[in-house]
């Protein structure tokens, strides 16, 4: 039996944690406004309570500007999704500044 004080065991893993991560990105993909393509995992960490897993992802998109669209430029977004370690739900999503 656990303590009463103790954290929790998180029951979704990291592998799943991140796949929820970028599944909800790709879903995103048109309101964002871009091609999504060549999503990496960056970083990732449990919150010390253990109740949320926190997944930045880095993605390339194109550049907005038409001198860099005529020479394919991509540039590099990261983005920190918190993820709830007990259901996977993801429960926000923010720009992450590198």
């Amino acid at each position: 039996m656990a303590k009463a004080n103790s954290p929790a065991i998180p029951t979704v893993n990291v592998q799943t944690a991140a796949q929820n991560a970028t599944s909800f990105l790709q879903s995103l993909a048109p309101q964002i406004g871009a091609e999504i393509i060549d999503i990496r995992l960056e970083e990732v960490e449990l919150s010390e309570d253990e109740k949320f897993w926190f997944i930045t992802l880095g993605f390339a998109r194109p550049v907005d500007t038409s001198f860099a669209m005529l020479q394919n430029q991509k540039q590099r977004d990261y983005k920190q999704f918190k993820i709830d370690a007990e259901t996977g739900e993801v429960k926000a999503m923010k720009i992450r500044n590198v």
